[in-house]
């Protein structure tokens, strides 16, 4: 019932030409199928950027279309950087929930060109932004391409991950458990459960309040203390692991999504 008030206010405002106020009556009513096809008819800045935060607030991890919707509508409002700050948490959703770095480096690299063509009043708070996307990206670059050169050269490739985990800030970009991770599978695969082993207890010391089964196989990690000659389970509690945000017209089809 409250939902037919809404949308009768909706028809109301727009028949009196204020399709904003019509735009604020729909949001209330949560109906998310008019609320695109009504930001898509009207074709106003303020109107587009609405709906992209209002589909923001729905859970459009898990719906391609929503996110579709988001990066049409902050494109056509021109809302720079409403829209690099969703691409950045796009980019977040892929490293926090699928380990993808691919992906997520496609994300940032979406997000680092819109607020290259943002225009904030505030050019150093700009400025800093664009900075620290850049470093971001830097560091996912290099965990990407260590992974990259593991299938040529796993030597070098464990070389690249342990100099990565000396960057002091390397956790704004990439996580360092997942690199920890990375390499303890690699040397249990090998049968270097010492290594492993060493590694695992790196990883605990540097997140201690972490499930090491959020970055490391349950499998591998009963292997390794078994392998070790440990009867205690010494590597820690291996819980299932939980999950703990003027420019042209064309929208990238496929930024690695």
């Amino acid at each position: 019932m409250l939902q037919g008030a809404y949308h009768l206010a909706t028809k109301k405002f727009t028949q009196a030409g204020n399709r904003v106020k019509a735009m604020r009556a729909l949001l209330k009513s949560g109906d998310t199928e008019k609320i695109i096809f009504f930001a898509g008819v009207s074709r106003q800045k303020e109107i587009y950027v609405m709906a992209a935060n209002y589909l923001q607030r729905l859970d459009w991890r898990k719906d391609p279309e929503i996110m579709k919707n988001i990066i049409t509508f902050y494109t056509k409002g021109r809302a720079l950087e409403s829209l690099s700050g969703f691409y950045d948490a796009c980019a977040q959703v892929e490293i926090d929930e699928y380990q993808n770095y691919e992906k997520a480096l496609g994300a940032l690299s979406e997000a680092l060109k819109c607020m290259n063509k943002a225009k904030m009043q505030d050019v150093s708070t700009q400025e800093a932004k664009i900075n620290f996307l850049k470093r971001r990206i830097a560091l996912l670059k290099k965990f990407v391409q260590a992974r990259r050169t593991y299938e040529e050269d796993v030597e070098e490739a464990m070389k690249q991950c342990l100099l990565l985990l000396e960057e002091p800030d390397l956790d704004t970009g990439v996580r360092s458990g997942d690199i920890y991770g990375f390499m303890i599978e690699h040397y249990a695969s090998t049968a270097d459960f010492q290594k492993a082993y060493h590694l695992v207890t790196e990883l605990k010391q540097r997140l201690p309040n972490a499930s090491l089964a959020y970055y490391v196989n349950n499998t591998v990690l009963e292997q390794i203390k078994r392998s070790v000659g440990l009867d205690e389970p010494a590597l820690g509690p291996a819980a299932t692991p939980g999950i703990e945000e003027e420019i042209e017209e064309d929208i990238p089809e496929d930024f690695g999504f």
